[in-house]
């Protein structure tokens, strides 16, 4: 999670919300809710299984805090929930994408008829077809690489603390996430011009197939609208600075962070202000 985000004591406000302080609770949310929806959006492919799964999270650590004994810190609790949660949640309506279909579809989709760069509406469809298409190769990995690779390379953990949220040796873990690296930068590498300016693929060039195909939409940015996004001296270091491997992370990190949807922060704002606050002392 993010920890510029996070309270300095965070177990100190984890026991009063367990204790029935609603200022703390809010806390917590605001904390965590943000990471956790990005999580359960990179992990399900949509915005509306992300929301559902990101809610179900959320009640489950409000409801759980007193359960929270410190043998870890609360971040990597909040996480073990979280990926315990989405391992179990009936797979999204996008995870039926491969890195063989995605491939086919990019190839067949490329145009070399420039869109014009003065027109604000084909520079978002370019932005948001990028944001899915990175989308697209992090739910082309098994779920188990899936959660391994974005643990590790989107948000950030070391490898102690991944392999402790994932429950398996620190070893273990960095096997599986150089397997995952070993799927992502194949594609990427022969591929994306994001990646390699001497690839072949650009957004740019994808965007009219997209929405003639019906999986672009010029009313429906759902990826834009709910991120935040990189400085532009970022990017430029990451073009122009990281090495090979962490440009393939820096590629398929996209923004920062997704923002959890109003609607999910407010919905959980307003459990805590309703008379089922006695759940946090369960």
């Amino acid at each position: 999670m993010s920890h510029d985000a996070i309270p300095l004591d965070l177990t100190a406000v984890a026991r009063a919300a367990a204790s029935g302080d609603r200022a703390a609770a809010r806390s917590i949310l605001d904390a965590f809710q943000h990471d956790v929806y990005g999580l359960a959006l990179r992990m399900l492919g949509h915005p509306t299984d992300a929301e559902d799964a990101a809610q179900e999270i959320l009640v489950i650590v409000l409801t759980h805090l007193g359960s929270f004994r410190g043998e870890s810190s609360l971040r990597t609790w909040v996480w073990r929930i979280a990926v315990n949660h989405l391992s179990r949640v009936r797979k999204g309506r996008r995870e039926t994408i491969t890195f063989e279909a995605l491939d086919e579809r990019l190839r067949t989709g490329l145009s070399t008829e420039a869109l014009d760069p003065a027109d604000p509406e084909s520079e978002a469809l370019a932005g948001e077809l990028r944001l899915r298409c990175t989308e697209a190769m992090i739910l082309s990995l098994d779920r188990d690489l899936r959660v391994t690779y974005l643990l590790g390379d989107v948000f950030g953990l070391s490898g102690e603390e991944a392999a402790e949220v994932l429950g398996m040796e620190p070893a273990t873990y960095r096997k599986r996430l150089s397997r995952a690296r070993v799927r992502l930068h194949g594609f990427l590498r022969q591929w994306c011009g994001v990646f390699a300016s001497t690839n072949p693929c650009r957004c740019a060039g994808q965007v009219q197939a997209m929405v003639a195909r019906g999986l672009l939409s010029r009313g429906d940015l759902y990826l834009s609208e709910q991120q935040t996004r990189p400085s532009k001296a970022r990017l430029h270091r990451a073009t122009d600075e990281v090495t090979e491997l962490m440009r393939v992370a820096e590629v398929l990190r996209g923004p920062a962070s997704y923002l959890a949807p109003q609607a999910l922060v407010v919905g959980l704002r307003q459990l805590l202000d309703s008379q089922r606050l006695e759940l946090l002392r369960d």
